[in-house]
């Protein structure tokens, strides 16, 4: 032990210590996770569906580890299996084939887990296949737009990624009621609100560079963020309705993948519902407001 430092100041130092080592570990799995995101979305739809199919994989496994106590069984082949297949098909301008795959293998796997578990369990087994699916082929459809797929997905990444780290910024600072305590006790009101603003303020920014509506998509970022909260708060939830702190210890410093992917898994489905609704021949450039 160092000279003139009692026990109990070594054990601050310590602790003083690994609190910087924790964000940098957190800052530099989140730079890994964006740049491989980015590149591979920009590539194009085929290697980006090939990203999300890796990223479905991973959440089958920690949903089965999360609902069933084990994730490699029989129903993560059947939802993997299918949710490759279906990748490929959004990838290919086949939505609907896509949705019809991950709809049979949820059902498939409700049939396989009910010959073991009671039907509320099985029906929770079933409900991670259309869980990490429905969000999945709503992205690679999105990217599919062959002149704003691109653009599309980097607003979402962008309003989802902006209206976490406001949301954490804010709530840091400011404080205050708290949210949902008995759901996540460390989110609170003033954070929601400034991850709103933020997403809102990353929309209005995003339209005067791709050059469309700025107060259309400022309105639709803030809607996506506040769906996105909501499901980080679902996600959150569920982890503990089954008593898990963390999905996994998948990624440095974030939990798991099921962790990081709440938000996106639903603000990715509300994305594609509005551009279904705008204009499903064009779902990029709906989503951006081009009308």
């Amino acid at each position: 032990m160092t000279e003139g430092i009692s026990p109990s100041q070594a054990n601050k130092k310590n602790t003083g210590d690994k609190k910087p080592n924790e964000l940098m570990l957190r800052v530099n799995s989140a730079l890994v996770l964006i740049t491989v995101s980015l590149l591979l979305a920009y590539s194009g739809a085929v290697s980006f569906a090939a990203l999300i199919a890796v990223v479905v994989a991973l959440m089958a496994w920690e949903w089965g580890r999360l609902i069933r106590g084990r994730g490699l069984d029989e129903a993560f082949a059947v939802q993997v299996s299918a949710s490759a297949v279906a990748a490929l098909c959004a990838a290919y301008g086949m939505p609907g084939a896509a949705l019809s795959l991950i709809l049979i293998a949820t059902a498939a796997v409700f049939a396989l887990r009910r010959l073991t578990d009671t039907p509320e369990k099985a029906w929770w087994s079933a409900g991670g296949v259309y869980y990490a699916g429905f969000p999945a082929i709503a992205m690679i459809w999105l990217r599919g737009d062959p002149v704003d797929g691109w653009h599309a997905i980097l607003f979402l990444f962008i309003v989802v990624w902006t209206t976490d780290t406001a949301a954490f910024v804010f709530g840091r600072i400011i404080g205050g009621p708290k949210l949902a305590p008995r759901i996540s006790p460390k989110k609170t009101w003033a954070g929601l609100i400034g991850g709103l603003l933020a997403a809102g303020a990353a929309g209005l920014l995003f339209a005067q560079a791709v050059s469309t509506q700025s107060l259309a998509l400022g309105a639709v970022a803030a809607g996506l963020a506040l769906v996105a909260q909501l499901g980080d708060l679902a996600e959150s939830a569920l982890k503990r309705l089954f008593g898990w702190k963390d999905s996994s210890g998948l990624i440095p410093g974030h939990g798991g993948v099921l962790d990081r992917m709440d938000g996106l898994v639903a603000a990715s489905v509300a994305a594609a519902c509005l551009a279904w609704i705008i204009d499903p021949r064009h779902p990029g450039a709906a989503l951006l407001m081009r009308l």
